[in-house]
């Protein structure tokens, strides 16, 4: 019998489906007990809004995976995200700038952000908690400034289009993330990139004496990061038709939560972008039935923090058996 040889930085097929068997299992119950409980759910107009709501999430999620991938966390994307957005919804309306010059400089944007954390983390050594910290303050403080601290409205249909178009009853935002989610699984699976995340992550020392530039392949996902929200900024004022100065507030929690749900271990180097589509469905669907139910939103939170507490406890219950084996 021919056995297939396996990357130790990958998941096979067979070990990727045990991994995340308890979470394909959480989101088919989730989806069962949503069915049961309003007959709203299982409604085409209402799968469509699911996958659109939580379009955005999926972007994000993109570049999340890949720093929880390496062993740290990125928690300013939400602001990053609202900073885009403003930064867009500003451009187009107060300086009637073209809408291809705003969308330029929200990805680059985004894209300066994410150089920062990654110049922080790699070359001076900084958490990744406290470097993602500081530019989610600057981040939300200069969204404040920008908007006033109200929200912009945005006139400029050529803009608007880019977040409200749909093809065939399917959102423009769908088609975004699921080309988000594409180019992240090749760049993971296909390519020398992918495969020093994953070594980094499995063991940082002795990928650099591997000869991996750990420093500059531990910056780069924190740019990536960085343009999924400048792209998840943009897009979702475009939906919205407006900028408000909370834009992007929380979506860190869901983001973590979706990866960290998806099989995705917190010391790094296990994780695959299927187990993270899964986990933004379990939120989403969480997100979407806890609404369709009538239950106050506030405890969408909480089941969220139980949610990720039990999947981190998940990750380490199963490290410490497999060290014990």
């Amino acid at each position: 019998m021919k056995t297939e040889k396996t990357n130790p930085f990958l998941i096979s097929a067979g070990g990727y489906f045990k991994r995340n068997l308890g979470t394909i299992i959480g989101l088919l119950l989730l989806c069962l007990i949503a069915a049961i409980s309003t007959d709203k759910f299982l409604t085409g107009s209402n799968l469509l809004n699911l996958l659109k709501s939580n379009a955005v999430n999926a972007i994000i999620c993109c570049g999340m995976l890949m720093a929880i991938l390496m062993g740290q966390i990125d928690i300013s994307v939400g602001s990053t995200v609202g900073l885009s957005g403003v930064i867009g919804a500003y451009m187009v309306t107060n300086m009637e700038m073209p809408v291809w010059i705003t969308v330029v400089c929200c990805i680059l944007i985004g894209c300066l952000i994410g150089l920062i954390n990654g110049i922080a983390v790699s070359y001076f050594n900084i958490p990744a908690f406290v470097a993602t910290l500081a530019t989610m303050s600057i981040g939300r403080g200069f969204t404040q400034i920008i908007s006033g601290g109200v929200s912009i409205r945005i006139r400029n249909d050529a803009y608007t289009i880019l977040g409200t178009k749909t093809f065939g009853g399917v959102s423009v935002i769908v088609l975004y993330a699921a080309v988000a989610l594409l180019v992240t699984w090749l760049l993971l699976n296909k390519t020398r990139f992918g495969y020093y995340i994953y070594a980094i992550g499995g063991n940082r020392l002795a990928a650099k004496y591997s000869g991996v530039n750990e420093k500059l392949f531990n910056m780069l996902p924190y740019v990536y990061i960085g343009a999924l929200c400048g792209i998840g900024g943009l897009i979702w004022s475009a939906r919205l038709g407006s900028a408000a100065a909370t834009l992007g507030t929380g979506f860190e929690m869901d983001a973590i939560a979706a990866v960290v749900i998806g099989g995705t271990s917190m010391s790094g180097g296990i994780g695959t972008v299927g187990g993270t589509f899964i986990g933004i469905l379990i939120i989403g669907v969480l997100n979407n039935g806890l609404n369709l139910m009538g239950i106050n939103s506030f405890w969408q939170d909480v089941f969220k923090g139980i949610i990720i507490l039990v999947a981190v406890i998940i990750d380490v219950l199963r490290k410490s058996k497999a060290r014990a084996d």
